[in-house]
């Protein structure tokens, strides 16, 4: 039973009733219950279930510390209690910590094995940092426990999509569909297939209705309308699928301000422009070098290459077409360096620290990473590693430093092409995705990266290869053939065939389809539809389009 906390002077049976009272409101009216929750909290009744209910409202509210306060008291009260972990979680997923979510998850989980939405939800975030066999497991563990869960069951219908299983995830759909009729990861699961299959006109019918469903919370409205601006897209009608894009990252915006624009929080944006600050004004001598292996230090890898730029700039094709060589593997966007960024780019002071890295530290460091790299599943051994993350190009300082005689791959897109791309996605949330919520925050973001990798070019000890996606695309073998010269192999026949390796392996990003379709050329110069459009960030791009030899129109 649960623990109620009562001061002397009140009575356990009439708080056990509230309490109780409470319960059976909440399960037809929750803002009600809320209201009696918080009530009774002010008279000084304690229950994890009027703290469970009272920090929801708190979090919908954007008041995470607070509510995470009753949380803790609740987990105090009664540390058994499941809902009050699944609560922490949620909480910390609402602020993007999705790691930190994931914990609390499990250890809701290690108290009930079978609790169906610590399944689900541990699934949800799984899936959101790309660890999708895991996510599948829970999501398929959530659907055992409780068969009629129509929420997993469109969890696995939206992971069959991912995966490039149309008919597994119709399948899906169907089933949770046939449970609770306006579930929306299923209804967006069918609109993205749609989408795909070129069936413009039936998304945007499915879409526009699902935009007016009352169901769709601040977490699913955001998507459906990027979704929608697809559709009209497909169908030519680029005014109104601009205005979608621009309603779908408003919301966006709206749902995670309160966590990326907050006061004291750097945005990606600034800590790229205090970078190259910081780079500009450094001596050159203590950068210009790598900490060199430790005496019989070992290292696991033929070779090692990190593939960044700026997301959409092709760094999914590359990554999959070099996977394809018999003699590499991927390490597919998974952050290996998450722990490192929090120790080495913080300030001038930890940026000094890096710069003066010993071998010995660094040695500490590299084996950290190549354990993260094997309980990926990626056998290093005889191989040579690609770690291709976009946003690795503000971390190669800390690359730089690590890994003596790394390859640095660099891709290139038209700015044009690259900056709407990345405002049209509906990206997972985190930090650097929350600079795509507007068109010029894109731009502004797009400049301040580009212009800190230059400041790297001139300070780091970096061996770059800079690979232009328009030209991949026109002359593959060519330009294969030079990824590989740079890299120490053979061009191997098996590149050719990369589409094949990608439709039977995950994809992590949203590129999946294209890759899986194999080259085209038809992702080149998509701006030209929305020139109207780009011209308020055209003064951003311009040096860059310039810059990179890309013609004006």
């Amino acid at each position: 039973m649960t623990t109620v906390s009562i001061a002397t002077h009140r009575s356990p049976d009439e708080d056990r009733r509230r309490v109780e009272a409470v319960r059976a409101v909440a399960a037809t009216d929750v803002p009600l219950a809320i209201e009696m929750a918080r009530q009774a909290l002010l008279s000084g009744l304690e229950d994890p279930l009027l703290l469970n209910l009272v920090a929801a409202q708190l979090e919908e509210e954007g008041r995470f510390a607070d509510a995470l306060g009753l949380l803790d008291r609740a987990a105090a009260i009664d540390p058994l209690d499941v809902f009050t972990w699944n609560a922490v979680g949620l909480c910390l997923v609402a602020q993007d910590k999705r790691r930190e979510a994931a914990n609390a998850f499990d250890h809701a989980l290690s108290i009930d094995p079978d609790f169906p939405q610590a399944h689900y939800n541990l699934a949800n975030a799984l899936e959101s940092m790309a660890d999708i066999e895991s996510a599948k497991r829970h999501y398929e563990h959530a659907v055992r426990v409780a068969p009629d869960y129509a929420d997993a069951i469109a969890g696995l219908a939206s992971l069959a999509v991912r995966s490039g299983e149309p008919n597994v995830a119709r399948a899906h759909a169907a089933q949770a569909l046939a449970i609770a009729p306006l579930q929306p990861t299923a209804l967006a699961s069918l609109a993205t297939l749609e989408i795909q299959e070129k069936n413009f006109q039936q998304a945007a019918t499915r879409l526009q209705e699902l935009v007016h469903n009352p169901g769709w919370n601040k977490t699913n409205r955001p998507t459906v309308h990027c979704l929608l601006g697809d559709a009209l897209d497909g169908l030519g009608r680029i005014d109104e699928a601009f205005a979608e894009y621009q309603t779908g990252k408003a919301l966006f915006r709206a749902a995670h301000a309160q966590t990326y624009e907050k006061p004291g929080v750097e945005s990606q944006l600034e800590l790229a422009v205090r970078l190259a600050d910081y780079f500009e004004k450094a001596p050159a001598e203590p950068w210009s070098t790598a900490a060199p292996l430790a005496p019989n230090e070992p290292w696991p890898a033929t070779g090692q290459a990190f593939l960044v730029g700026f997301p959409r700039s092709g760094t999914t094709l590359l990554e999959h077409v070099l996977a394809s060589h018999p003699d590499m593997v991927n390490v597919d966007e998974r952050a290996t360096l998450h722990d490192f960024e929090g120790e080495y780019l913080p300030n001038a002071a930890s940026l000094d620290r890096l710069s003066a890295l010993s071998s010995e530290e660094a040695a500490i460091q590299r084996e950290k990473y190549w354990k993260r790299v094997r309980r990926f599943g990626i056998a290093p051994e005889g191989n040579i590693v690609i770690d291709k993350m976009p946003l690795y190009t503000v971390k190669l300082p800390i690359i730089a430093k690590l890994f003596p005689g790394v390859k640095i791959l660099f891709a290139e897109r038209d700015p044009r092409d690259v900056v709407l791309s990345c405002f049209r996605r509906p990206f997972q949330m985190n930090a650097g995705m929350y600079q795509f919520v507007t068109l010029d925050g894109a731009a502004r973001y797009y400049d301040a990266v580009m212009s800190l990798f230059d400041v790297y070019r001139r300070k780091l000890p970096l061996d770059v290869h800079l690979i232009r996606y328009e030209t991949l695309v026109q002359n593959f073998e060519q330009e294969t053939s030079a990824m590989c010269a740079f890299l120490g192999v053979d061009w191997s026949e098996s590149m050719r065939g990369f589409a094949q390796r990608a439709r039977e392996r995950q994809i992590r990003t949203p590129s999946a389809p294209q890759v899986r379709s194999g080259l085209y050329t038809t992702g080149a110069g998509q701006w030209r539809r929305y020139a109207r459009h780009l011209e308020p960030v055209m003064p951003i791009l311009q040096p860059w389009i310039e810059r990179m030899g890309y013609d004006a129109d």
